[in-house]
């Protein structure tokens, strides 16, 4: 369902609100790595490459008025990884550490693959993460190709001969969409415009198999004791569960309507936060209260993040920076030398479904908020799980269940 200031569509398409574009999951992991930061990516490029270019020429590059020589590319990716190395070192990592994680971002044949693997706070905790998300990369390298040639019959005959994509990557069955009918109208396209439809069914479902797969690959590093669920899905975008909204054309101004991914984010962490102080690590029986958070930021002398919290939870990006903070304040009673590293892939994707499912805003009347159907997601969780589970090295998990309150 999707809502445009006070009201909303009928309850159907599960599909993002963008154009499709050949490059659709660069450019949206792009964007995600700039909310992430809250800086553009002209900005960090510049500063990466201060010792050869400056911020106007990286600009120049991005909007393509101008076009940079190999040699200074390859200048700026070796300050780039000189930068990573210095920072790793920095942060005590061991030396072969460090040299095994900047070989390995290296490697990656692209910008997805590339922003993937630096979620990792060691070079091989996703493997299969990377793996897909370098496929992803190449058949967008490859569209590109067809793109600036005008060829739209090869780029549609990409999609079609790329053997690592099956039926469910062109269906959405939920919304009455299925494969068949999209490789129809890929085989006919004679247009860019031909390519939209199952250009845009083809990204939803990548991206969120690329979720799916971290979240798995996530799981089994960080939370050993879990039993497999799907914790991503936690984070999805939805309507406030009280309010019937079935039939409705309209969306009633009723307070509290619409949890973003950034308040789902924030009930997560509250209760892996009571589970951790608990005794014997139980799952408090129903989502903290806000005020219970703002009161552990308090006492961690965290003010101004608890000042925050409520406008985190009306949607407001929570940059990578202040998500560290957050999570230190709250887990501040683990001593600092054992404390688990933030969850960056949880931050990672609830800023995915903020950009994949809501834009504009309540205030300027014209927000686009679509809750979308679970179970897209969880059917490509269960296919990754068993993908994973037939691989050479299958993830572990534990027995603890994952947080019933979050829904």
């Amino acid at each position: 369902m999707a809502g445009s200031g006070a009201h909303a569509a009928g309850h159907a398409i599960c599909l993002p609100l963008f154009e499709f574009d050949h490059r659709m999951i660069s450019t949206l992991s792009l964007k995600v790595l700039q909310r992430m930061h809250d800086r553009t990516v002209a900005g960090m490029v510049a500063e990466v490459a201060a010792k050869s270019v400056g911020d106007r020429t990286v600009r120049n590059w991005l909007s393509k008025s101008t076009t940079p020589y190999p040699v200074v590319l390859e200048q700026v990716r070796l300050q780039g990884l000189e930068i990573l190395r210095e920072n790793l070192k920095s942060k005590d990592w061991p030396a072969a550490e460090r040299d095994a994680y900047v070989a390995g971002l290296d490697a990656t044949p692209g910008f997805v693959s590339g922003t993937v693997f630096s979620l990792q706070s060691a070079c091989d905790q996703y493997p299969a993460t990377v793996h897909l998300a370098g496929q992803i990369d190449l058949l967008e390298q490859a569209l590109a190709v067809h793109r600036q040639a005008g060829d739209v019959r090869s780029a549609a005959q990409a999609v079609l001969d790329s053997e690592w994509l099956r039926d469910e990557h062109l269906a959405i069955p939920q919304d009455g969409i299925s494969a068949d009918e999209m490789r129809r109208q890929l085989r006919e396209a004679v247009s860019w415009e031909g390519l939209d439809a199952p250009g845009r069914v083809l990204v939803l479902n990548l991206q969120f198999q690329l979720l799916a797969t971290l979240d798995l690959e996530f799981c089994a590093a960080h939370l050993p004791g879990l039993e497999p669920a799907p914790v991503f899905a936690s984070l999805l975008p939805r309507f406030n569960p009280r309010v019937d909204l079935e039939g409705k054309t309209s969306v009633p101004t009723t307070r509290d309507l619409y949890h973003y991914p950034t308040r789902r984010l924030l009930d997560a962490i509250a209760c892996l936060r009571v589970a951790c102080k608990s005794p014997v690590r139980k799952w408090p029986t129903a989502v903290p209260r806000v005020a219970a958070m703002a009161r552990w930021l308090d006492i961690a002398g965290q003010d101004k993040l608890a000042s925050n919290l409520s406008k985190w939870r009306s949607g407001r990006t929570i940059t990578a920076e202040r998500f560290q903070h957050l999570w230190d304040a709250c887990f501040g009673f683990i001593k600092e030398s054992v404390r688990p590293p933030a969850p960056i892939p949880m931050l990672y994707a609830a800023t995915v479904f903020t950009e994949l499912f809501i834009s504009g805003s309540m205030a300027e009347r014209n927000m686009s908020f679509i809750a979308p159907d679970r179970e897209i997601y969880l059917g490509w969780w269960e296919r990754q799980r068993f993908a994973l589970l037939a691989g050479s090295e299958p993830v572990t998990a534990g027995t603890m269940q994952w947080m019933p309150g979050l829904g």
